[in-house]
């Protein structure tokens, strides 16, 4: 339910910081990364970070396929006969693969613009 959305927290702490120290050291703007690596990292980060994203997305929509086969057919669990916990259990999961779809795509989208903006120009 949360690696989505880690990754993408994950991808934009780790990059901006990267950014941040190597393109305005000392409170001034530069023109060009003073670490030559900077674009190899971000790059290598937001793959990592892509990565770690689509599993947890594909794992939150495995747990909805899950949950509604064991719980179909089902009034509910011993001892009680609302099914409340199958509810819960195929809310949380709908949950969970709805947000990590979002953030799938935030990390899309900010890995897009990574590839169009140079972290240094202002």
């Amino acid at each position: 339910m949360l690696a989505a959305p880690f990754a993408w927290v994950a991808q934009m702490g780790i990059t901006e910081t990267l950014a941040a120290q190597s393109c305005f050291p000392h409170n001034r703007p530069l023109t060009a990364p003073t670490w030559p690596w900077l674009d190899a990292a971000i790059l290598a980060v937001n793959f990592a970070c892509l990565v770690l994203g689509c599993w947890g997305a594909f794992v939150a929509w495995r747990n909805v396929r899950f949950v509604r086969r064991n719980h179909s057919g089902m009034p509910g669990m011993p001892g009680n006969a609302s099914g409340e916990p199958a509810l819960l259990d195929g809310f949380l999961a709908r949950v969970g693969a709805m947000s990590s779809t979002l953030f799938v795509f935030a990390l899309i989208a900010t890995d897009t613009a990574v590839l169009i903006v140079s972290p240094c120009r202002w």
